[in-house]
């Protein structure tokens, strides 16, 4: 079964819940009231160091084997896969602007040099989320055998996830902390 797809699922809700996160503080910016640029920088950081380098990769995985069963989709594959490197390129230059104001690097930027990158990083990932999870998860589901997702699990040893797990990262306790997430509890309550 595809205990794989519902696990993508899952994190697309995880993500959806940061980039909601992240839209309240654009908004802040833009009602020129101060933002927390760290809980921005720690958001997009996680979706760089997460996302792009274990959700995106098992979608590829299992993308590429839906692409064996039915080659008509290659057009569809090629786009999400495109996305994903247009999502990680832009997530790391968004990054890069939140970084230098946290660490004093750059003059005050210009409202839009802030809003427009953040708004186009939240803007593209729910569209992304939204066409895989209408139309190749579906798909996935239909097509891929339990052969298939033997073969994914195998090829993919997804790596722990570093804020929605039992074991969040020190990195992410404080953006744990504002999801309200129990783990955070457990695993502050550890040290």
């Amino acid at each position: 079964m595809a205990k794989e797809i519902l696990k993508l699922r899952k994190e697309h809700v995880n993500f959806k819940k940061l980039l909601d996160m992240l839209d309240a503080q654009l908004d802040l910016l833009r009602q020129a009231e101060d933002p927390d640029y760290q809980l921005m920088t720690d958001i997009i950081y996680y979706l760089i160091e997460y996302a792009d380098t274990s959700h995106h990769p098992r979608e590829e995985a299992i993308f590429s084997l839906l692409l064996e069963r039915d080659p008509n989709l290659e057009q569809d594959v090629a786009e999400i896969t495109r996305q994903h490197n247009t999502i990680a390129e832009s997530g790391a230059r968004f990054h890069e602007k939140l970084e230098s104001i946290i660490n004093g690097e750059s003059e005050i930027m210009q409202l839009q040099e802030i809003e427009a990158p953040g708004r186009l990083c939240i803007t593209t990932l729910r569209a992304h989320m939204d066409k895989e999870e209408k139309g190749l998860f579906m798909l996935a589901e239909q097509l891929l055998n339990n052969d298939d997702w033997k073969k994914i699990n195998v090829k993919m040893r997804p790596k722990s996830d570093p804020l929605f797990s039992t074991n969040v990262d020190e990195r992410f306790l404080s953006l744990c902390r504002q999801l309200g997430q129990a783990a955070c509890k457990n695993t502050h309550d550890r040290k």
